[in-house]
């Protein structure tokens, strides 16, 4: 049952399995992750593990996913604890009640990434914890602010547009401080240097193969809404299709860059229009085992449903918030909206702009998050006198974007490989 193992140990296996034999091979319980490995991922993803593979090493490998559960639910607990009411405390000071509701939240919504040797929580949570550094004027925050951001960025590569556009809102708002986060960016993506100069002999701030993942990436997001990794099977890929795209782009070259792929959506409108809804959509749509797909039917249903409540009321919640308040904007205020902007508005460019795994919608569901912790604390009766109409507009939104999650979900190719031929001989299937 879903509930088993949301609370159980995870299995290693798959990413998670090679992010924990690059942590073990660099404090020497293990075998280094040969060159191909480096190529492809960020230099820090062997690091992130090395706290619980220090501790594996201590009590023994059979204590591997117990190590493993403890380092991610002492990092979620620091981040319900403290990073997150320090966070939201900018719009709402942080209560009892809000502290409970930060903590249960955040366990509806990374429960099932605590028992995995993935790395999806750590740049989520950098990210925030760079928006927060960037609101001090001190120049060591902003400094650090930059260097976590750079973290982030190397352990997902998918938020280099998070990056530009925070620093961006960096530059504007704290003018020539704004240069400390660059700097600082800089500083957090020298360790790749350092991998790529000893490990390829190539001068790079990124993994020397990355520009093959981008294509392959680029070439699946033209028709695949959705990809699972369904655990414990014997084939554990599964894609979901769009039809109406994989029939539109044959006869066509498959972008293998992002600005192909720009490209690619701009000449096939409205078909990509639909289609990127339903990519954010279905991205929303998580199983109860997110980050993997462990069938619960029923179960799956109504956490998807949660997500994507959560998801939808506290960005419209941030929004109204932001309404409500623009005729009292000081430069801090732009500054500070502007950032949740720019990882909500980048959140969506990485699941229109990739072969979208579940998981990648943690940065924007968090945003969510952080949006219902600052609804007021009201009785239901209070809530529809004061605001009704952005209640109802929320529950149509809700429903139309489980609709749009749906019809994404709709055309599964068969376990396995699948490919634009197999993606668009799905185009009758119910």
């Amino acid at each position: 049952m879903a509930a088993t193992f949301m609370l159980g140990l995870g299995t290693i296996a798959y990413d998670a399995e090679k992010y924990w034999s690059a942590a073990q091979g660099l404090i020497g319980s293990g075998p280094m992750e040969d060159a191909n490995f480096w190529s492809f991922r960020g230099a820090l993803t062997g690091v992130v593990y090395v706290p619980a593979a220090v501790l594996t090493g201590l009590l023994g490998p059979q204590f591997a996913q117990f190590t493993i559960l403890l380092q991610n639910a002492l990092v979620l607990g620091w981040f319900a604890a403290f990073m997150m009411p320090k966070f939201t405390a900018y719009w709402k000071p942080p209560t009892t009640t809000s502290r409970l509701a930060t903590a249960f939240l955040l366990w509806i919504v990374t429960v099932g990434f605590a028992p995995y040797a993935l790395v999806d929580l750590y740049p989520a949570i950098a990210v925030i914890v760079s928006l927060h550094l960037l609101r001090s004027d001190k120049l060591f925050f902003v400094l650090f602010a930059g260097v976590v951001s750079g973290f982030a960025l190397n352990l997902r590569p998918a938020f280099m547009v998070s990056a530009i556009l925070i620093g961006v809102v960096a530059l504007v708002w704290k003018r020539w401080r704004g240069i400390l986060f660059a700097l600082g960016m800089l500083v957090g993506l020298i360790p790749q240097l350092l991998v790529n100069v000893f490990t390829s002999g190539v001068w790079s701030l990124w993994p020397p193969a990355q520009s093959s993942l981008v294509a392959l990436q680029a070439g699946y997001a033209s028709y695949i809404v959705r990809y699972d990794t369904l655990l414990g099977l014997a084939v554990p890929q599964q894609f979901y299709c769009s039809p109406a795209m994989a029939n539109q782009l044959f006869g066509t070259v498959l972008p293998t860059s992002t600005g192909e792929l720009a490209s690619t959506f701009l000449g096939n409108m409205p078909n990509s229009i639909v289609f990127s809804l339903q990519k954010i959509a279905s991205a929303l749509q998580w199983p109860a085992s997110n980050p993997y797909a462990i069938r619960a039917p029923g179960v799956d249903e109504l956490f998807s449903l949660t997500i994507t409540a959560v998801t939808v009321f506290g960005l419209l919640a941030l929004l109204r918030l932001a309404v409500k308040s623009r005729g009292k904007w000081t430069s801090s205020v732009w500054q500070n909206w502007a950032a949740v902007t720019a990882v909500v508005l980048s959140s969506v460019v990485t699941l229109v702009g990739a072969a979208t795994e579940s998981r990648f919608a943690l940065q924007l569901v968090l945003m969510g998050v952080v949006g219902c912790l600052v609804l007021p604390a009201i009785s239901p009766r209070q809530a529809w006198a004061r605001g009704r109409w952005w209640i109802v507009a929320s529950l149509v939104l809700v429903v139309v974007v489980t609709f749009f999650g749906y019809k994404g979900l709709s055309h599964p190719a068969a376990a396995g490989f699948a490919d634009q031929a197999i993606c668009a001989a799905l185009r009758d299937a119910p």
